[in-house]
């Protein structure tokens, strides 16, 4: 485990507890995003992009809290996670649940990197539990 990885995926997960600056210092451009989606996801390639793209997700996944399970996991070209995350359902979650209520997901996430940052992401992820009373 470098010191270098571990600050990035460091970085990364403070990244999505708003801290939205932090994509300057931690995504390359020519980013990759992988994972499965009805969205065109060729445009989410640079900081900015990501940035939105984060912004996007935590205004529907509010309130979220990230436990990592398994990891990180660090080699020379990767960063791998096992993901517990719980929150709740904002504006825009349409058919996961209503708004407020609290959801669960677990998700397996690989960063790949290079040259100290991040360069692909590829995640796999469980479908949204909402947790009713």
């Amino acid at each position: 485990m470098t010191a270098t990885h571990l600050s990035l995926w460091e970085k990364w997960t403070n990244l999505w507890y708003n801290q939205l600056d932090l994509t300057d210092e931690i995504i390359a451009p020519g980013f990759k995003l992988c994972l499965e989606s009805d969205r065109d996801l060729a445009a989410i390639n640079d900081a900015q992009s990501v940035r939105r793209w984060v912004i996007a997700v935590n205004a529907v996944f509010q309130e979220a809290k990230f436990t990592a399970l398994v990891g990180p996991i660090i080699t020379d070209e990767y960063i791998t996670t096992h993901w517990s995350v719980i929150g709740k359902l904002g504006p825009g979650a349409g058919e996961l649940g209503p708004e407020g209520a609290t959801f669960t997901r677990v998700l397996t996430e690989i960063l790949k990197v290079e040259n100290g940052l991040i360069t692909e992401c590829w995640a796999s992820c469980d479908p949204v539990k909402v947790l009713t009373d």
